[in-house]
């Protein structure tokens, strides 16, 4: 018996001095991997609180019929905007709640959803979730295309992207992959 029990001591002994050995190389390896930090945003914006999502729709197309420079029409989800002259810059809202899945029901991940602006016209994006998102060209199912990417977008922070070609642009947020817009770009 005595044989038995200074074996299983042994290698009792010995499995502990395994783990520690790892522990202390893994720890180690850790230490010395280089820091990669992500990219900051830097303008933030305060969180406004809003009852209805469609509200500050409605008051920018009555402010912009009074307007001369600039024309609104709104088609279902989507906002389209006829500039006259100069660049303008256009806001999509991330709204509160959409970190979780549901918002893709009503097309209500990012408001508007779908915007059409002109050439060299700058859409900001603007969190005004708690949660970080991103605004990814490209696709859920194909993936990122490279045209732009916000990185993170922190609650309260904004992303601007200036339009320079023409086309069709989707994008979604790689986070949350049922957040998905469009931006038609004339």
């Amino acid at each position: 018996m005595a044989g038995i029990d200074k074996a299983a001591i042994a290698f009792s002994i010995a499995i502990v001095a395994v783990g520690v050995g790892f522990a202390a190389y893994a720890g180690n390896v850790q230490d010395n991997t280089p820091a990669v930090s992500a990219p900051v945003i830097t303008k933030t914006v305060e969180p406004e609180t809003q009852t209805d999502p469609f509200a500050d729709i409605a008051d920018k197309v009555k402010q912009d019929a009074e307007s001369t420079t600039t024309k609104e029409t709104i088609v279902e989800d989507e906002v389209m905007v006829e500039e006259s002259s100069e660049p303008k810059t256009a806001s999509v809202e991330i709204p509160k709640g959409t970190a979780s899945p549901g918002c893709e029901t009503s097309n209500a991940c990012f408001s508007p959803a779908s915007l059409t602006i002109n050439v060299g016209d700058t859409v900001e994006w603007i969190n005004v979730d708690t949660a970080a998102h991103t605004v990814t060209s490209g696709s859920p199912a194909n993936g990122p295309s490279g045209v732009f990417d916000s990185s993170l977008i922190m609650g309260g922070a904004s992303f601007e992207n200036t339009f320079d070609e023409a086309g069709s642009y989707d994008y979604f947020c790689m986070v949350h992959p049922w957040m998905v817009g469009n931006i038609q770009v004339n």
